[in-house]
């Protein structure tokens, strides 16, 4: 078994020997997706629960933030470890032999980079509609965070058509269509 220079290396190994940049792009993704809509429902049932203030929106965001990080990254890490587990027993059938070292540390490495970047992603998105209540009043900042929150989605949507070199324009619009939706669904919820 090679010993290893550091942490990036290992890293890097990882992400070379289990193919770990699309699980890591979707992980983020997913989970920065997640951390948005959450924490705009979370602002918007403020609203229609007729409870908007400053306090309780960047409390009980900071809060659902925070759950909404751990759940994402334990999940993802307990469902990296059993899919890892299973691919290793899967080559170690194939090979007839018992499979030690590298391959296994690094599977490993890459289910903790997975956890950490499924975990750390809703927890950066959360505090995106989260600013406008630092710096303005509620109603006010709520109408900011919905307006940066769809274009963060527009955004990230955008993003993701370009890798397939889709019309970026169309990909965005669907994720900002996402939060358009949750934000008249909690609307109609709270009978605004």
């Amino acid at each position: 078994m090679p010993k290893f220079s550091g942490i990036r290396s290992r890293v890097k190994m990882a992400a070379e020997m289990h193919n770990l940049m699309p699980i890591v792009r979707r992980y983020f993704v997913i989970g920065a997706f997640d951390g948005a809509l959450t924490i705009m429902g979370v602002i918007l049932g403020a609203y229609a629960a007729g409870h908007l203030t400053k306090e309780l929106v960047i409390v009980a965001g900071i809060a659902a933030a925070i759950g909404l990080s751990v759940s994402s990254a334990v999940g993802a890490y307990e469902a990296e470890r059993i899919e890892s587990a299973l691919q290793h027993k899967k080559v170690e059938r194939a090979m007839l032999k018992t499979v030690e070292g590298t391959r296994k540390e690094t599977a490993m490495i890459g289910n903790v980079v997975s956890a950490l970047v499924h975990g750390i992603a809703p927890l950066i998105a959360a505090f995106v509609p989260l600013v406008p209540f630092f710096l303005m009043e509620p109603l006010e900042a709520m109408i900011y965070a919905l307006i940066i929150t769809i274009v963060f989605l527009f955004g990230m949507g955008a993003y993701l058509g370009s890798l397939l070199k889709e019309m970026i324009i169309y990909t965005g619009l669907r994720f900002a269509a996402a939060g358009l939706i949750t934000a008249i669904i909690v609307f109609l919820i709270g009978g605004e």
